[in-house]
């Protein structure tokens, strides 16, 4: 059996005659398309597209195998629809990213769920930009640098990025004042963001700090930990940290923030956006998300 990503990538490529297309439909890289495309053709050892003045064009293995896929991919949909025909009015399937799920959504999904009894809550927290079963979920929440281009996309939060500490660091014997007091502490990286600091303090007009320095971590939730235990100042964004802001974990040392270009944008299955229980959470986030605006401190309604 044939690598099922790479199976998926080309059916996508091929039906499109677009590696862009393809991206765009399955949640990933013009680049990971390609890539994907290559591994399938060297694994049968054919050529599946003909690349030729930056257009692309079947050659007949890739004629021949299209349809077949094709066919293959939606048999696999429909069996899935079967199955969870009967269940699909009182399952509700969420995707969404892994700190997104953990400090903003967990602790008021309960509210939710209390108010729908009747609703089993599934979600899945993934980090990864690829979804070649979009069928397995009702709803997506994604983390975008710039606007959705999907119909059925809302955008929940604009992001703001902003420096958090533990309260410690601002009565200790050299407390954090203004931001060129930052020289005297650690500053906490995420490794996914690596130019934050020095965008921010570029924003603040603070040139007296070593943005390269410090400690640094590959998740957001191990940052903002680490701030919680006084090892130094992180750069936080909003949403993730408005619980923490909320139930005094951390707090903003400074009234200065810069404003991102990403953003938390979500779609639901074009096929559900008239299911009445997928309508009414959507409904309920939004509130949540605007309540969460309107009080500054992402604090559980």
């Amino acid at each position: 059996m044939p690598p099922l990503n790479a199976l998926k990538a080309f059916e996508a490529a091929a039906r499109h005659l677009s590696f862009t297309a393809a991206s765009a439909e399955l949640n990933v890289t013009q680049a990971a398309i390609s890539h994907q495309v290559r591994t399938l053709e060297n694994y049968i050892g054919l050529n599946l597209f003909n690349r030729a003045h930056q257009r692309l064009s079947l050659t007949n293995a890739g004629k021949s195998y299209l349809p077949m896929l094709t066919k293959s991919f939606d048999l696999i949909g429909l069996g899935y629809k079967e199955i969870i025909t009967d269940k699909k009015s009182t399952h509700l399937n969420i995707k969404a990213p892994s700190s997104f799920s953990v400090q903003w959504l967990l602790p008021r999904i309960t509210a939710y769920q209390q108010q729908h009894p009747d609703i089993d809550v599934n979600l899945s927290a993934q980090d990864n930009d690829i979804s070649f079963f979009p069928d397995a979920f009702d709803i997506e929440i994604q983390y975008l640098l710039e606007p959705s281009l999907k119909s059925h996309s809302t955008l929940l939060f604009a992001e703001e990025i902003f420096p958090v500490c533990s309260p410690e660091l601002l009565t200790g014997p050299e407390p954090l004042l203004q931001p060129s007091d930052l020289a005297k502490y650690k500053l906490l990286h995420i490794n996914f963001y690596p130019e934050d600091w020095a965008t921010w303090l570029a924003h603040a007009g603070v040139s007296n700090v070593n943005s390269e320095l410090g400690h640094r971590f590959d998740q957001s939730m191990l940052t903002l930990k680490s701030a919680i235990h006084g090892s130094g100042v992180a750069l936080a964004r909003s949403p993730i940290v408005n619980q923490k802001l909320a139930n005094g974990s951390l707090v903003e040392p400074f009234n200065i923030r810069l404003p991102s270009q990403g953003g938390y944008w979500l779609t639901i299955k074009s096929d559900l956006t008239t299911c009445t229980h997928v309508a009414d959470f959507k409904d309920w986030l939004l509130q949540e998300c605007d309540a969460d605006k309107s009080n500054g401190t992402g604090h559980p309604n």
